[in-house]
């Protein structure tokens, strides 16, 4: 699957390796040895995958401190067992965060990246990690955050490492919103992400849509890479009975909360005489009141977040994937060049996909040019779709088979690492 002769990886990431995100990353190097990869993170996070050897964590919180006390340290190399259940750090992290998503304004948004640029994020701690380590190539995802940029272009211009880009977001055009604040910042973050290209060998791209655009912008020829299945899938409803029970995992940012309530809705209507669909939903995003009274009915429960390998088995025990983003809100352009790694996650599960979201996204069109998901773009095609599977279950096996067959020929994981691992190759 891979090369003999495995390159030292180091990989620049945003977020921890968790188990309760299905990162890209960890799916792609898990066939490598543990001792060649190694994973910085800009967030006060905890890993807990075993595909890398050593990690690294800047503190956010503490990079803030060090605009006005430059002796704090600010990143330091974390053991995988290390979780504490009490972390500052950590706890003054999600409070920022979660503020900042529920009230997104770019002015905030660039206040952050100048603290970043004032802070000392630059540390003895990183450079040793970095120069300890050694990497022959570094791997990173082209994100908004601007600091996220100027880490990777230091940690290449230190090292001397080969670099490969992923883009799996639109994180370089005008086109997902005609906000003042966001053309301000984007502006920046654009400028950033231009000059780090410069110093990267090879690119993958997310999907065809993100190739031709981000080919376009970068002056590059990126190579078409998807997360790989995570098993081969296999249709099994045999054990099938009334109520539907749907299942969605994952955060409820960006406008899907919003979509998700319109689900519920629905479904309450379609439920009026009796439970025919249900709906398990695990999360940790914080709702609003708003859509936490919207989302309690007797068909739809919230869970915690659990992690990965618990998604999946619940997954196989359920009849229905759900896929959402925002509709025809203001965040719903932002998926527009995305291939969520829920995606492949779905293929794999070999279940029904209920998609919902705006048409024009490069997701939303997956799902309809393969034929591989039960699709809705308005509030009158959630019912009139929900209704239809309610009354005609035998749909739910024709769209897993579909799912599991475009699954097996797209996303073969034997596949998808080859390529990944021959374009690693080819820059050293």
């Amino acid at each position: 699957m891979v090369s003999e002769k495995q390159p030292r990886v180091l990989v620049i990431s945003v977020g921890s390796w968790s188990s309760k995100v299905g990162s890209t990353w960890p799916s792609l190097l898990k066939c490598y040895d543990s001792e060649n990869v190694a994973n910085i993170c800009i967030r006060d996070e905890y890993p807990d995958s075993d595909v890398a050897s050593r990690y690294f964590s800047i503190s956010e919180n503490r990079v803030l401190k060090s605009i006005f006390n430059r002796n704090i340290k600010t990143g330091r190399e974390i053991e995988m067992q290390e979780c504490p259940e009490k972390n500052q750090d950590l706890a003054a992290h999600n409070e920022r965060y979660s503020k900042m998503r529920k009230n997104r304004r770019y002015s905030l948004l660039l206040a952050r990246e100048l603290a970043w640029k004032l802070g000392k994020w630059k540390s003895a701690e990183l450079d040793s990690f970095i120069d300890s380590f050694n990497p022959d190539v570094i791997l990173y995802s082209m994100t908004v955050y601007i600091h996220h940029t100027r880490l990777v272009e230091y940690a290449i211009k230190r090292t001397g490492a080969k670099a490969v880009a992923y883009i799996w977001d639109d994180t370089f055009t005008y086109k997902q919103s005609n906000k003042i604040g966001y053309k301000i910042y984007r502006f920046f973050q654009r400028k950033s992400l231009k000059r780090v290209a410069k110093l990267t060998n090879k690119f993958f791209a997310i999907s065809d849509l993100t190739k031709k655009e981000a080919d376009e912008f970068f002056g590059i020829d990126s190579i078409i890479l998807t997360k790989p299945l995570y098993r081969v899938p296999e249709v099994d409803y045999s054990n099938f009975e009334m109520p539907i029970k749907a299942v969605y995992a994952g955060n409820l940012f960006i406008g899907r909360d919003k979509s998700l309530a319109r689900i519920i809705k629905a479904a309450e209507r379609i439920n009026n005489d009796g439970i025919k669909i249900k709906f398990d939903i695990y999360t940790s995003t914080e709702l609003s009141d708003t859509i936490k009274e919207q989302l309690t009915c007797d068909c739809c429960e919230i869970h915690a977040a659990v992690p990965q390998e618990e998604v999946f088995e619940i997954q196989r025990h359920s009849d229905l994937m759900l896929f959402v983003e925002d509709i025809d809100g203001p965040d719903a352009r932002i998926a527009r060049l995305s291939f969520s790694t829920k995606i492949t996650d779905y293929l794999s599960s070999g279940k029904c996909i209920f998609a919902v979201g705006y048409k024009e996204t490069a997701p939303m069109q997956y799902f309809i040019n393969n034929d591989v998901a039960v699709i809705a773009t308005d509030d009158k095609e959630i019912e009139e779709k929900l209704s239809m599977l309610v009354n005609n279950p035998d749909l739910l096996v024709k769209y897993a088979e579909n799912a599991r067959d475009v699954g097996i020929r797209n996303h073969n994981e034997e596949k998808i690492i080859s390529t990944f691992d021959n374009c690693i190759k080819s820059v050293i």
